[in-house]
This record gives C-alpha cells, structure tokens and sequence, in this order.
C-alpha cells in the first residue's frame, strides 16, 4: 500500500527536516536538534509526529535511484566513445592497407614495364609471392573497413540506447517537478 507523504510541518519543523535530510546516516533528531538550536526532545517529538523516518528512507531511495540512472547513462557514453575510437581505428587501419596494396601494385607495374624495356627477367614465383602479398592486405583492408561499417551499424543500436536512456531521466524529471506543491515542497511515496 502507497501513501503519501507531504509536507505536513510548519515552515521551521520543515527547515529542521530539510537539514535531517541532508544530515550523514544514520540520523539522530536529537543531534539535530542541538546543531539546530532546539532542545533534542523538541526535534525528537517532530520527527516522530511527522514520520521523518519513513520520509527520510524515502528520499534517500529516490536519490540512490539517481545516481544509480546517472552512474548507467556515464557508463553507457563512455562505452558509446570506446566504440567510437575502436571504429575510427578500424577506419585508418583499413585505408593505410588499401593504400599500401595499391603502392603495391603500382611498384610491381612499374617494375614489370622497366623489364620489359630493358629485356630482364623477373622471376614469376618472385611476381607471384608479391601478388599474393598484395591480395593479402588488400583483403585485411577489405575486413578491417566491414569491421568498422560494422561498428556503425553498432553504434546506431548504442545511440538508440542513449537516447532511451536521456527520455527516461526527463521523465523521472517530469514527474520529480510533479511531486513539489505550489511551494516548491516535494511529496514522498513510501511503500509500506
């Protein structure tokens, strides 16, 4: 069962209780009390009156539930920023490799046409191990740039996530600026 929990106390009692809620755990009205000024019986008899207790567990729920949200939203960016920098690598490494498959070529063109011209023989398992040699990183660029179109794909799952997440913490928000009255004063769920 669900009640609610307003504010009940009159400006002071409330101010008291706004300092028990920013007070270290565990809380001692009576402590409070004597950091406040008020007799320890005094904070006591409120705390009791006004369940700050319960109110307290509660608020000290819903901030544990945001730092809990904040702590997921920070890890999944820097999971989103680490795909992001394993794709840009992804990336460079597959163009350095097509780049250097097509020098490759181009070397192995040009020095085929000079022999040519000049009448010297290059050994065909020489052209054919530099052939496959080129064959091979080109391949490696090839799988290294599917890779990071890969990681695209991947990344638009992760920024799909992201923004889940964003609508979840403006709606937690909503309802937060819900739960204050026309004074500014929040109202707390306790579940019982």
């Amino acid at each position: 069962m669900k009640e609610r929990w307003s504010r009940h106390e009159n400006s002071d009692q409330y101010a008291a209780f706004l300092e028990y809620l920013r007070m270290p755990r565990p809380r001692a009205a009576t402590k409070l009390g004597q950091m406040l000024g008020y007799t320890p019986s005094t904070v006591y008899r409120w705390a009791k009156l006004y369940n700050w207790d319960e109110r307290a567990a509660a608020w000290d729920k819903q901030q544990a539930q945001l730092v809990h949200r904040d702590a997921t939203a920070l890890q999944r960016k820097r999971h989103r920023e680490a795909i992001q920098e394993y794709r840009d690598a992804a990336e460079r490494q597959a163009k350095d490799m097509m780049a250097v498959s097509e020098d490759l070529v181009a070397i192995l063109s040009e020095r085929i046409k000079q022999a040519e011209t000049t009448g010297e023989e290059i050994p065909m398992a020489l052209v054919a191990g530099l052939l496959r040699a080129t064959a091979g990183i080109s391949e490696q660029g090839r799988q290294a740039w599917a890779a990071a179109i890969g990681v695209d794909q991947l990344m638009e799952v992760v920024e799909v996530e992201l923004q889940n997440a964003q609508r979840e913490r403006e709606q937690e928000q909503n309802l937060l600026e819900g739960a204050q009255d026309e004074d500014g004063v929040f109202e707390f769920e306790v579940e019982e």
